[in-house]
């Protein structure tokens, strides 16, 4: 094969792949990776009343079990951080880098009502918003980016 021939088509196949990489990867990064879309903060308040301290428990690190059996899933702490709380409270919880959140307000009293409203955003979309009377009940907000 002539010498010239080899290098032009070696320099127009390289040429060609470089546009078509260029190409790709300029699509990639803004039109089909989700993580564009992904918020970057979770936000919650919890307001409302309670006669005893409730917990709150912040993870964004959690995956979920499955049995197989009876079709039951239940949500499985890996890392959390659960802290005791006088109403009202908020908090902001960076996403990244897992874009997930797990927050779970407990009254473990068995004595005494709570009358609790747990309020959750995602970066300024509110997603979650319930209030309810709670005694040894719990309620919570779990999400996360697929």
């Amino acid at each position: 094969m002539d010498e010239r021939v080899r290098k032009g088509w070696s320099q127009a196949g390289i040429a060609s792949a470089a546009l078509i990489l260029t190409l790709f990867s300029t699509a990639c990064n803004t039109v089909t990776d989700p993580r564009t879309k992904y918020a970057t903060n979770a936000h919650i308040e919890v307001t409302g009343s309670s006669p005893v301290p409730l917990l709150l428990v912040t993870s964004t690190n959690w995956g979920i079990e499955y049995d197989e059996l009876n079709g039951e899933e239940w949500i499985v702490l890996i890392e959390a951080d659960t802290a005791e709380i006088e109403l009202p409270v908020e908090r902001t919880v960076p996403l990244a880098p897992r874009y997930q959140i797990l927050f779970r307000v407990i009254n473990p009293d068995s004595q005494h009502d709570a009358k609790v409203r747990m309020r959750v955003r995602l970066d300024d979309t509110e997603v979650f918003d319930e209030t309810r009377i709670m005694r040894d009940a719990s309620m919570e907000y779990s999400f996360f980016y697929h």
